[in-house]
């Protein structure tokens, strides 16, 4: 890079927006401090150290995406870092001995964050390796299915070197590698109900074969990993990449009928499944078991009211999983109605920001693999507050970047850095 093309990405129009955007993250963690403080919550150890750190590892981001990704959407990271902040003072309260974990974990997203935006300039490298991913993915779902380790009924874990990682975020990588590459190529074929060759005339189902393995996995993933989460974000995500590539309702409906078909089949043939199902229809049913933290969750919605009890002034932490799978619900008790619906702005914020990448991208490839990505992170959000809403079963997937847990959260931020590499390709094709 010549030093004058660094000195034109430090004074990036995009990134200047950007630098104001962040203003927001800043005063919410800082806010947030202040406020569990004054509510008299005893702050863990470090509580400064965290502070520091966080607003650090942001302000260092934004330097990083200066250099690599200079003409890149100015939302995507700015939405991204509110959630995370929004995460952070929740983790803290909700899990305190666990948030200097927490913010070392954002400190890892958002430095590979900055090196997937810099690969991610080249992004039509990833076309080649579609099938290599899908194996991958696979693999490391078989993997997760026979070796890992089961919490809470579910098995989404692998341990490695001491640590677990959870599987199933990077499977959900591989498969968006797959779906953009498989149907760059194919879409045109999915598109159209009849394929002619040679005079002869073809149906296109033929060419969702390597659909309906994305299927498989997901009964692979109900019969081995017992998790109604993963499944429907599988197969959620399958429907959606149909229906962007193709915009046929057919595709589309068929997809929902597998999903339900799938999720029947899983009532009868699984206790996990059929418990989550059993609890989701009446809680109070087994309000001193399996539906405790079911019930706590809408005791807590319920008690926040418009504009919540007050940071550090709730009750949220009598909810079992209320660091991970109900963030959403103590968002709602101690911020309100307000608090929450701010969130849910955030990641609808993120959504479009990622869509209008896909529709600047110049190839079919970046359009998809754009859209896809957005979409992936706004599915993950809308499966886990519709369960924390009790709209539909509770999953045991995480809240992108709010939820305590770190394969999610570093993941999530190269899903990110993945849709900043392919905006900046967009930008510099633009001025050229």
């Amino acid at each position: 890079m010549t030093l004058q093309a660094a000195l034109g990405n430090l004074v990036s129009r995009e990134r200047n927006i950007e630098f104001v955007l962040l203003a927001a993250s800043a005063a919410f963690t800082l806010l947030a401090w202040r406020a569990l403080e004054a509510a008299a919550f005893a702050m863990p150890a470090g509580s400064g150290r965290i502070l520091a750190q966080f607003l650090a590892v942001g302000l260092a981001g934004h330097v990083g995406l200066r250099l690599v990704a200079a003409r890149a959407s100015p939302q995507l990271y700015a939405a991204a870092l509110l959630l995370t902040a929004v995460g952070l003072a929740f983790v803290t309260r909700l899990a305190p001995k666990v948030a200097q974990d927490q913010a070392n974990w954002v400190a890892l997203g958002v430095a590979l964050m900055i090196v997937s935006a810099a690969m991610a300039r080249q992004y039509g490298r990833l076309r080649r390796y579609k099938y290599t991913a899908a194996l991958v993915g696979l693999g490391l779902l078989l993997a997760t299915g026979l070796f890992g380790t089961t919490i809470n009924g579910a098995r989404l874990w692998l341990t490695v070197g001491g640590h677990t990682v959870q599987s199933t975020e990077l499977i959900k990588l591989f498969l968006l590698v797959f779906l953009a590459g498989y149907l760059a190529d194919e879409a045109d074929v999915l598109s159209s109900s009849r394929l002619r060759f040679a005079g002869r005339t073809y149906r296109s189902l033929p060419y969702l074969v390597p659909l309906a393995l994305t299927w498989l996995m997901a009964l692979a993933s109900l019969a081995l990993l017992k998790d109604l989460g993963s499944i429907a974000l599988l197969v959620v995500l399958a429907i959606a990449s149909l229906y962007v590539a193709t915009g046929r309702a057919w595709l589309v409906a068929a997809g929902l009928a597998l999903l339900t078909f799938t999720a029947i089949g899983g009532y009868f043939a699984f206790d996990h499944a059929r418990v989550r199902i059993d609890v989701w229809r009446d809680p109070f049913a087994r309000a001193d078991g399996a539906g405790y933290q079911t019930v706590q969750s809408i005791y807590a919605i319920e008690a926040g009211g418009i504009t919540g009890e007050g940071l550090g002034l709730g009750q949220p932490d009598v909810i079992p999983a209320a660091p991970t799978d109900y963030v959403f619900s103590a968002v709602a008790e101690e911020l309100g109605l307000a608090g929450a619906l701010g969130v849910v702005l955030v990641y609808l914020v993120l959504l479009l920001a990622g869509l209008h990448v896909a529709l600047q991208s110049r190839d079919r490839y970046g359009s998809l693999l754009a859209a896809l990505t957005a979409l992936l992170i706004a599915i993950q959000a809308g499966v886990i507050i519709a369960g924390n809403l009790r709209i539909i079963p509770t999953t045991g997937i995480t809240l992108p970047f709010v939820s305590y847990g770190g394969s999610s959260l570093v993941v999530n931020f190269v899903l990110v850095g993945l849709l900043l590499g392919i905006s900046n390709a967009a930008g510099e094709n633009a001025q050229s």
